[in-house]
This record gives C-alpha cells, sequence and structure tokens, in this order.
C-alpha cells in the first residue's frame, strides 16, 4: 500500500488547532523584516481540503491550518504541520513515496510509479485513477524545495556530496528536467535531517 498521512494524524492535528495548541515560536523568522517568529500574532484559519489513500482509494479529509501575522512588517505565515507541503493537497507521505519510486528505480516510468499491485488507487466519488503525470508535478515540486531552501538559507548543499548520482537518459528530454530529477534525488540522499530543516522553508510561504 502507498504511503499516507492517516485520518487519526489529521484528526489530532486538529485537536491541537481546536485547543489553541498551534503556537508561532516554531517558525523560521520573517523572510520579510526578519523579525524573531515570537512576535508574530494569530491572523487566521484556513480550512484545507487533503487527500489521503485508503486501500487504495483516495479519499478527502478536512483540518483548519493557522495563519499567523508578523506584528512589525504585516506579512502572515500559514504553519504547516509535518504531513503538509504547501499548495498540495496530498500529504507529504505519499507525494514523497510515489516520487521515490520514480527517481531511484531507474527502470521506472511515471505509469509503472503508480502503479501498485497492477493498479492504481483511485478516487472514491469518481472511480478515476491516480494520473502519471501527477507524478511529474510531485517531483517538480520536491525540486523546488531544494531551491527554495538554498534561497532562503545561508548555505547551500555541497555538490560534491551528490556527484554520484545520475539520472538515466530515459527519463528526460531536456537538460532542465534533467537537473530537476537530479534535484528530486538530491532531496531524498540527503536524508531525514536536511528534510526536517527543509520544512521549516514550507513555513515561510
Amino acid at each position: 500500500m502507498p504511503l499516507t498521512t492517516t485520518i487519526e494524524d489529521i484528526k489530532s492535528y486538529q485537536e491541537k488547532v481546536n485547543n489553541d495548541e498551534i503556537t508561532p515560536f516554531n517558525l523560521p523568522k520573517c523572510s520579510r523584516c526578519h523579525s524573531d517568529s515570537q512576535s508574530f500574532k494569530l491572523h487566521a484559519y484556513r480550512e484545507r481540503r487533503f487527500l489521503i489513500i485508503i486501500r487504495m482509494l483516495v479519499e478527502v479529509v478536512f483540518c483548519s491550518l493557522v495563519r499567523f501575522r508578523c506584528s512589525k512588517c504585516g506579512k502572515t505565515f500559514t504553519s504547516y504541520p509535518d504531513f503538509v507541503i504547501p499548495y498540495k493537497q496530498y500529504t507529504r507521505k505519499t507525494i514523497e513515496s510515489f516520487s521515490k519510486s520514480y527517481v531511484e528505480h531507474d527502470q521506472k516510468t511515471y505509469k509503472s510509479a503508480v502503479t501498485i499491485d497492477n493498479s492504481a488507487p483511485e478516487y472514491k466519488d469518481t472511480g478515476r485513477e491516480l494520473a502519471p503525470s501527477t507524478i511529474h508535478r510531485w517531483i517538480t515540486t520536491l525540486a523546488n524545495l531544494i531551491v527554495a531552501y538554498q534561497d532562503a538559507s545561508a548555505t547551500s548543499l555541497q555538490k560534491e556530496s551528490f556527484s554520484h548520482l545520475t539520472i538515466p537518459k530515459n527519463k528526460y528530454k531536456t537538460g532542465l528536467r534533467k537537473e530537476c530529477l537530479l534535484r528530486c534525488r538530491c532531496f531524498f540522499a540527503a536524508g531525514n535531517t536536511f528534510k526536517n530543516r527543509l520544512h521549516r522553508v514550507c513555513n515561510q510561504f
């Protein structure tokens, strides 16, 4: 079965929202004026629709996310739980597991990457299968997070640390796509410590 955030995980986070347990103190500094997150004030609640996979069926779950505002310059931020990637409805575990399957297996196609036990996850309400093109977009998202991390931090990924990573020619048609796939491979090769730091970049959107 594909990895996914569970309904229980999302409900647990919703309870924290309901109990006012989500604070800005773990957020990065304001990306506009660099004020410490302790100066952020509660701004709004935003209901978000998430897609999770249960027994190969894509189901909808709703959860509230908290937005804070910098009291110094007025910039607003959404506090994202660790199961969320900004602007994506599928949860982080699902996006990462399908993307990793494609970029780390040389013979995988986008179609075979979404296929598990001879079938792809289906949307419960329509019966439509998860499209292979979705994996293409997720890989682009993860690659762009690498770029966002480098732009937002004083350090950059050391290219020599990932010089052994390659992408077979059958997986790309342009140099730009090759670079995108290599960045996505770097995302997974960098390990959980890096991905946890990178999640802080998500909270700057």
